[in-house]
């Protein structure tokens, strides 16, 4: 991701999430070295973007999204094998992240790259039809995730 791709990225966010991060949001997690990825189609449109901080040696996962019309065709894999491969490279000994609760594909998707259900936050997610527990799925990092991730 590179500041000129905030627009597009809130944008996308906007369309995704009823909450939506703004693009000064995205903007600042550039702006401390985040891990930030988009993955644009073949005329530049960006069609994905994955948000992740290190917090001492455990990589946390704040956003991802894909466009709805670029859903369910490994555009999600992609982004979770580059900031498992980052993270891997980067000190980091661990992944975790929230999804919401009613998420089913985001969770098969977090499940496939080897995430476990850890615990539950309740009324993590806010939007305009009430509030959303989230479950915390975590996983561990190994030297030999390398050759499992691709």
């Amino acid at each position: 991701m590179r500041y000129e791709d905030g627009q597009a990225v809130a944008v996308l966010e906007g369309d995704l999430n009823p909450t939506p991060w703004t693009e000064a949001m995205f903007l600042e997690e550039l702006r401390l070295g985040s891990f930030c990825r988009v993955l644009t189609d073949e005329v530049g449109t960006v069609v994905g973007y994955l948000v992740a901080r290190l917090l001492w040696d455990e990589w946390h996962l704040l956003l991802m999204g894909v466009a709805v019309g670029y859903q369910r065709r490994g555009w999600g894999h992609r982004l979770m094998r580059e900031w498992m491969d980052h993270a891997r490279k980067n000190v980091g000994r661990s992944l975790l992240l929230e999804v919401r609760r009613s998420n089913r594909s985001a969770i098969k998707l977090y499940s496939d790259f080897g995430f476990v259900t850890v615990g539950v936050r309740k009324k993590y997610y806010h939007g305009p039809h009430g509030s959303e527990d989230a479950w915390v799925m975590a996983r561990p990092i190994s030297s030999d995730d390398q050759e499992r991730l691709f």
